[in-house]
């Protein structure tokens, strides 16, 4: 009997010990450098588009040629670096009083503009090239070159009809984006400027000029943007576009107060109309300053007696600009390193996600415009979103959504509504 007992001791002592010596380890969690490399093998997989990208007056010029490594957020050297596979490149003017005179003057900037992008297609041919075709877009990227989407934002400079719509149709352009800082003739701005005469919700939303804008991109196939329009002037967008609608570069009401930002119910009407929400790089748009901050730039605005981002262009004497950059340089200089981050963009893009799905979430930078955050402030560190939404947990295929799937299938969408 005791033998016996020692015997099956024994036994199942053995049986134990050859058991945790055939067990299978844990897994040992991933390390920063695996994480890097499967997200580094993720981006250079995936296609890459940023939905709305600036570019200054000057562009293609001096010390501004884009096939050239420039002090710029983007140039193609950056593209490669970041292996940012395309952007929107924006044609943008700011806007004064509505007349005739003022249209003509913001125009010649709008076409400056134009031809200097026309330009860095030209000068380098086998690196960059204008997507005509939402096909275009991975086509271009399997040549291994960068690809163009050609953007308005701001309408304004193109007077009192929709004529312009056609030829700059003809000539590339596949998305409009009514606003910027202030109403104009198409549709009230969800930032009206008081100096140039403009008063909150003064057209009701969209004009008749803009409602028949909306009629012609929709029978053309350019892609209705409703970036900073106001809220009444984008649900009415929505409703009247026959096609799915965008938001080239935006934030999250309910993560920064702000009126540039979308509420919860504006970024459901996007979607359930197909579209997208690209959620912006803008640091003041991802992330509240502290009081601190606040304060520092409280009293700039004091000794300039002005409003920093709405009155700078229209109160300041030229001869006091000097001084007033000198002073905005040094206020950034000092919270160089308080300000949004890529987590914090990621932040909101989840928050996104979460309201309405992976299918109707984008991202831009409005780099050349004040965009652009820690982690990823040029194109040469786009894969560093990537690498953020890596740890989050994101496939390769809802990152390739994010990325630029979810906008390939709404230019499709506008496409298709274009041709019936």
């Amino acid at each position: 009997m005791i033998i016996n007992t020692i015997f099956r001791c024994l036994t199942l002592a053995a049986l134990s010990i050859l058991m945790a010596s055939c067990a299978t380890k844990a897994p040992a969690p991933p390390t920063a450098i695996d994480i890097d490399a499967k997200a580094m093998a993720i981006h250079e997989r995936v296609i890459t588009f940023d939905a709305e990208m600036d570019i200054p007056l000057d562009f293609m010029t001096g010390d501004k040629d884009a096939g050239k490594d420039t002090k710029m957020q983007v140039d193609l050297p950056k593209m490669d670096a970041g292996k940012l596979d395309g952007a929107a490149f924006v044609l943008f003017a700011l806007q004064n009083k509505r007349t005739p005179e003022n249209y003509a003057k913001a125009r010649k900037e709008m076409d400056t503009k134009l031809a200097a992008i026309e330009k860095m297609l030209s000068t380098y041919p086998d690196r960059i090239e204008l997507a005509r075709r939402a096909d275009d877009m991975p086509r271009i990227v399997k040549s291994g070159k960068h690809f163009v989407v050609l953007s308005i934002v701001n309408a304004y400079p193109y007077g009192e009809d929709t004529k312009w719509l056609s030829a700059l149709y003809q000539l590339g352009l596949r998305m409009v984006a009514f606003n910027h800082a202030g109403n104009n003739q198409f549709a009230d701005s969800n930032r009206p400027q008081e100096k140039n005469g403009d008063k909150d919700g003064e057209h009701s939303g969209l004009t008749s000029l803009g409602k028949q804008a909306v009629a012609e991109m929709n029978r053309l196939g350019i892609i209705v943007d409703v970036s900073q329009i106001s809220s009444q002037a984008l649900m009415q967008a929505v409703t009247l576009s026959k096609a799915p609608v965008v938001a080239s570069h935006v934030g999250v009401k309910a993560k920064v107060d702000t009126s540039r930002n979308l509420s919860d119910a504006e970024i459901k009407a996007i979607a359930a109309k197909g579209g997208v929400v690209h959620i912006v790089a803008f640091p003041s748009y991802l992330k509240s300053a502290s009081k601190e901050q606040q304060d520092d730039l409280a009293a700039i605005e004091k000794s300039f007696d002005l409003k920093t981002f709405t009155d700078a262009g229209a109160k300041l004497p030229k001869e006091k600009m000097p001084e007033f950059m000198k002073a905005m340089t040094g206020y950034r200089e000092r919270w160089a390193n308080a300000g949004a981050t890529v987590v914090d963009l990621a932040d909101s893009i989840d928050y996104a996600v979460k309201l309405i799905g992976i299918d109707h979430v984008g991202v831009s930078t409005d780099m050349e415009h004040s965009g652009g955050v820690i982690g990823y402030k040029t194109a040469a560190e786009a894969a560093g979103l990537t690498k953020e939404l890596v740890k989050r947990g994101y496939s390769e295929r809802d990152i390739g959504k994010i990325w630029s799937g979810n906008f390939l299938r709404a230019w499709k969408a506008v496409e298709k509504m274009a041709e019936k």
